[in-house]
């Protein structure tokens, strides 16, 4: 009973998205569901997570960290900035959840003598790799979603993001301007290496080739056998590394939205109240379920790809549960000694609902 309630606990997502589907299947009659799931998105998904997870094995991520840190000792604001623009930045490329995983931990160690400092700081590191995972169609899995589910062209996707990512590089610097300065124990940041220069340089080549076929030069298929078997060449333990849950919580959902598609009554009624509202509503959504589930839900009853793209991305603000990867940075923080969760989520919901608030007034009324 113990291990369904860490389970429970440990694929929320999962769960709750395997319930969503399963509760739709009563009220629709018998049908081919795997019709339902889009293979491609998953596909894709999927091949990211493993070239990803290579960057991480090789040690790019720390090693990127390190040099960027070196040099000698410098204050808290410096440290904290530089790991803020790094999550900013490396969550464009490897996704958000992989930029938090890779530096949260860094700042935990480096912050460890500063508690006050350490939770605004890991705060700014949040609200960074989900702003800057919006820029790209792989910066998170939703994004890839969309762009193939609205069959997007890189110059429609970018007109919708690159504006309140540019917005929200200014913001967050304004934000990491006010971290405390003081002196820091650096030790943390020293020595990281890359481990593996030949098996780095393959998993560059996989992942330039998931980025072709994001945008549609090279088939799924090819791509996905390609990354399947030089992955299990270098090392077939990085197959361990994927995060079958969130491949599962896509699934589940689609089968879901696929559902309620066919539920003549209930389609009819989301799609009025999606009408002309899409970004309001996917924005507010993604507050209680997360942006990815609000994702892939409430694509289903909409045409309108930008107003789909801006609600979700900046929808991952405000609340802890609105972006999965916010949690993970909660559950690395809560690990540190003396965490103060009541603190922590004091500071979080500040500090997003003032970039939500300001970076959805922008999208709003000058990108939509």
């Amino acid at each position: 009973m113990k291990g369904i309630i860490d389970f429970c606990k440990r694929e929320f997502s999962v769960v709750v998205s395997f319930l969503a589907a399963l509760i739709s299947c009563l009220f629709v009659p018998v049908t081919n569901y795997v019709d339902y799931v889009d293979t491609d998105t998953i596909g894709l998904l999927f091949c990211l997570m493993i070239a990803v997870a290579g960057f991480r094995d090789c040690g790019l991520l720390s090693f990127l960290s390190g040099k960027l840190l070196g040099g000698k000792e410098p204050g808290s604001r410096r440290t904290g900035t530089v790991l803020v623009y790094i999550t900013f930045f490396s969550a464009m490329f490897f996704t958000n959840d992989v930029a938090l995983i890779a530096f949260v931990p860094l700042t935990a160690a480096l912050f460890e003598n500063h508690p006050k400092t350490m939770i605004y700081v890991i705060t700014l590191q949040t609200a960074a790799a989900n702003l800057g995972s919006m820029l790209t169609p792989f910066g998170n899995p939703h994004n890839l979603y969309l762009y193939d589910r609205y069959k997007m062209n890189a110059g429609e996707f970018f007109s919708a993001t690159v504006p309140v990512v540019l917005l929200s590089a200014v913001l967050i610097f304004i934000l990491c301007m006010l971290i405390k300065n003081e002196p820091l124990n650096a030790d943390s940041r020293r020595g990281a290496v890359i481990r593996n220069k030949r098996y780095l340089a393959l998993y560059t080549v996989l992942f330039m080739l998931c980025l072709t076929a994001v945008f549609g030069k090279v088939g799924v298929m090819v791509t996905f056998a390609s990354v399947c078997i030089v992955a299990a060449i270098i090392d077939v333990r990085i197959f361990a590394a994927v995060d079958y849950g969130l491949l599962a919580t896509f699934a589940f959902f689609f089968i879901f939205v696929g559902n309620i598609r066919n539920i003549g009554a209930v389609s009819e009624f989301l799609t009025k109240l999606m009408d002309g509202r899409e970004m309001l509503a996917s924005a507010a959504a993604s507050q209680v379920i997360s942006n990815v589930p609000a994702a892939v839900m409430l694509s289903g009853f909409t045409e309108n790809a930008r107003a789909m793209v801006l609600g979700t991305n900046i929808g991952g603000l405000g609340t802890v549960v609105a972006s999965l990867a916010s949690l993970i940075s909660f559950r690395i923080y809560l690990e540190t000694d003396e965490a103060r969760p009541f603190r922590y989520l004091a500071v979080f919901t500040l500090v997003n609902v003032l970039l939500f608030a300001v970076t959805f007034a922008f999208a709003y009324f000058f990108v939509l």
